[in-house]
């Protein structure tokens, strides 16, 4: 089969033989049509961002296919069958004609999404399900700030958010562009921030009348605590995600805020969750979101398709945050 592979000094390589990995009863092997380009992957390539112990080396942690070989436990625990269009989210190993995946997180790919647009979902999406729903326990009416809004993750955000019932929603971004494209995403019903133009806190409080948001999913980290902690309402919830911006702050760690305003600071992220944490959100969202793929609620975000062999341009385009939405590969 095909496969992205990469040296030591992060160079990828297209090679056309590798060997098609076996699977056990548990498992599922799926043909891939496309997988999701993510962010980690530029993390693993550099060598920052290792593969959990017992997964793939090889690039890439969501995939869409059809289920190409099952095996009897996997066949007997979720119903699917060989020729099933599927998505799937992996510890690795979705950069290849084949991918082994566990049943536990493989879904029916949702009525009305194609199985290109599936490999959108995975990642993305259980990682906002995750960081609003269960890290930040979001309820209806609340209000939430999305740093990072154009990404896969801040665009599944809030179609999320939307979708809840949030009373206000805001991303951020250092793109009119890109905020451009958020709004409409969600038909306008969001206020928009230009962050090298703004102080998004002042743009929150003045917005929120002075109370700030009840939630904040952020990406960024030590460059933006300062202004988190203006924005954040009374018994408000930050979920941290990433460190784009650094995990030192400059103005110091400011506990006197927290305990005043009685915030909570998650932090969470996905690929080096257990099989069992993700199994239990996969279930949960697929009864709780699915039928709003269905509705055209929610939609996987794709901002651009690549094939395999453009692998390094995908990256590139990741890199430079030139993306609204997924950036795909197909194989």
């Amino acid at each position: 089969m095909k496969a992205i592979l990469y040296n030591s000094a992060g160079a990828l390589r297209l090679i056309d033989d590798v060997e098609i990995p076996s699977i056990s009863s548990e498992q599922i092997l799926v043909k891939v049509v496309a997988c999701g380009v993510n962010r980690l992957d530029l993390l693993q390539k550099a060598g920052r961002y290792p593969p959990p112990q017992g997964e793939s080396t090889i690039l890439g942690v969501e995939v869409s296919g059809y289920v190409h070989d099952i095996g009897d436990k996997a066949a007997a625990a979720s119903g699917l069958k060989v020729g099933d269009g599927v998505c799937a989210l992996v510890g690795g190993g979705g950069y290849a004609g084949y991918c082994v995946v566990p049943w536990e997180t493989t879904v029916l790919i949702p009525n009305g999404i194609s199985v290109l647009d599936a490999a959108g979902i995975p990642e993305a999406y259980l990682t906002a399900y995750s960081a609003l729903m269960w890290s930040a326990r979001m309820r209806q009416g609340e209000s939430v700030m999305i740093h990072a809004g154009a990404s896969g993750v801040g665009t599944a955000a809030a179609l999320i958010a939307k979708a809840t019932g949030s009373s206000q929603i805001f991303v951020t971004s250092g793109s009119d562009a890109k905020l451009e494209a958020c709004s409409k995403l969600v038909n306008g019903d969001i206020h928009c921030i230009n962050y090298k133009v703004k102080n998004f806190a002042d743009e929150v409080l003045k917005a929120t009348n002075g109370r700030g948001v009840d939630i904040i999913v952020d990406f960024v980290g030590a460059s933006y605590w300062e202004k988190n902690l203006r924005s954040i309402a009374l018994d408000g919830r930050i979920v941290l995600l990433g460190l784009l911006g650094g995990a030192v702050t400059e103005c110091g760690f400011d506990m006197g805020t927290i305990l005043r305003k009685r915030v909570s600071l998650v932090a969470s992220t996905l690929r080096s969750r257990s099989l069992s944490y993700k199994a239990e959100l996969c279930r949960e969202f697929k009864e709780k979101a699915f039928p709003l793929f269905t509705s055209g609620i929610l939609k996987p975000v794709i901002d651009k398709v690549y094939v395999i062999e453009e692998v390094e341009a995908a990256h590139e385009r990741m890199g430079s945050n030139q993306n609204v939405g997924k950036i795909l590969l197909t194989l």
